[in-house]
């Protein structure tokens, strides 16, 4: 009789800690119980030679935008499972917003059958009655998200002032979750909206100036002011500017748990390279050429601690300026791997890195590790399979939407890191080009111990 369900052999294996080595894993019950040179018996073999194992991805930052019907938890996840993403944490900026304890029973009991990967959930910053926080998170909330003023489109979710932010930042100190921020400065974003409109600027570089890095590092620091004197754990979401790093460093150097958090669309995308196309609208804009390589810089120096999606399936109307274009990058799980990877490796830093930034890091800052996030005996048997000997050519048309338009930012860019395999807890859910797992795999997934990154 073999002695584990599954083991995966031949491969060379991201470890906990970073070693990159030859070993073979066996897993029993969805949990990895034997690391080994060989020798291990099971009913399904999964040959890796040839292959990079890494721990399954953890997005940190991901939006279904649940009753919008601009996507679906079944589609979104399916995309995940093709992207080597085996956890998922879903944003509160539904329909309505999940904003109380009622809304998140009424959403996880909605969801929990039509996720292909794990899942957790943020819990909404409420509008009434800030004492909804402690139902949300009994509920299982692994975070709350905030932003430092009305940010998101007219209606979508509420902005908060300092005030505000202070009394969140305590409740969340209190309970033990993690508050994740969206940082601009509220009143220069409309002020310097007011003044592009009034201008008649429409084009894709008026966002960049309408959102200047200014108004992202000013709110940043106002968030690590706040970090600090409630010590509360926070990230600082979806950084765009590197000036904005800078600032999460000086934080940290003063003792504050405090993390910065960037995308694929600010590492891999420039203004210059955006000119022209309206679609390329999201919350913070991307950044200049300096200010992208400024910020590959901070990742070279751990000044980033994790790589999230911001995953954001809103339709994009082609008749539409920039004023009145929906924002998102579009299907960000299926590319968070390739792009980041691929980008990594060509920059000398490789795939351990990769799986610090895109999984064990993610999983240590919000109370996922160790179950998640770390190659390791005791560990979910959570694993991305990846090849790295060819290349590819992102095609949109190859990329999962529902009911719309088929669109990458990333469209024509050839990536050399990819997922051949998605295992979630020791069953395949995608293999060679196909998902082969099916919505309700996935588990809800309550925080643990957090663990700085």
């Amino acid at each position: 009789m073999a002695d584990h369900d599954l083991s995966i052999v031949g491969g060379d294996v991201v470890l906990a800690g970073g070693t990159i080595a030859r070993v073979d894993i066996g897993v029993r019950n969805g949990t990895i119980t034997t690391l080994a040179d060989g020798g291990i018996g099971a009913t399904t073999t999964i040959d890796a030679t040839g292959l990079t194992v890494l721990p399954g991805l953890i997005d940190q930052h991901f939006h279904v935008f649940w009753n919008y019907g601009w996507e679906t938890y079944s589609g979104a996840t399916r995309a995940a499972a093709k992207g080597g993403i085996t956890t998922v944490v879903d944003m509160p900026l539904d329909n309505p917003p999940t904003l109380s304890a009622e809304l998140f029973r009424a959403k996880l009991t909605a969801i929990s059958a039509e996720c292909h990967v794990d899942f957790a959930l943020f819990a909404g910053q409420p509008e009434t009655d800030p004492d909804e926080l402690d139902g949300m998170v009994e509920a299982g909330a692994v975070a709350l998200k905030l932003f430092t003023g009305v940010l998101a489109p007219p209606g979508m979710y509420p902005g908060a002032d300092t005030g505000q932010l202070l009394d969140y930042l305590r409740r969340c100190a209190r309970l033990g979750v993690v508050a994740v921020v969206h940082c601009e400065n509220v009143e220069i974003v409309e002020f310097e909206t007011a003044r592009l409109q009034a201008e008649g600027r429409t084009d894709v570089a008026a966002w960049d100036e309408a959102r200047p890095w200014y108004s992202e590092v000013e709110a940043v620091e106002r968030v690590a002011l706040v970090s600090e004197v409630t010590e509360c754990r926070t990230v600082i979401a979806h950084v765009s500017s590197p000036q904005s790093i800078e600032a999460v460093r000086r934080a940290r150097a003063r003792g504050v748990d405090l993390y910065a958090e960037t995308c694929p669309h600010y590492l891999c995308l420039t203004t210059e390279e955006m000119a022209g196309d309206l679609r390329m609208k999201w919350n913070p804009p991307s950044r200049n050429r300096e200010s992208v390589e400024w910020l590959w810089d901070q990742v070279a120096d751990g000044g980033i601690h994790a790589i999230g999606t911001d995953h954001a399936p809103l339709p994009k109307d082609p008749g539409a300026d920039i004023w009145t274009q929906l924002p998102g990058s579009g299907n960000g799980v299926e590319l968070l791997l390739g792009l980041t990877a691929t980008e990594l490796v060509a920059r000398g830093h490789g795939l351990a890195l990769a799986a610090w930034l895109l999984s064990t890091s993610p999983a240590r800052i919000m109370g996922l590790h160790p179950r998640k996030g770390s190659i390791q005996v005791g560990a979910s048997a959570d694993f991305a399979i990846v090849r790295t000997d060819g290349t590819r050519t992102i095609d949109p048309n190859e990329l999962e939407y529902h009911n719309q338009e088929q669109w990458s930012p990333f469209e024509g860019r050839e990536i050399t890191v990819w997922p051949e395999y998605t295992v979630l807890r020791g069953q395949t859910i995608f293999a060679e080009g196909e998902v082969v797992g099916r919505p309700g795999d996935g588990q809800f997934l309550r925080p643990a111990e957090r663990v700085g990154a």
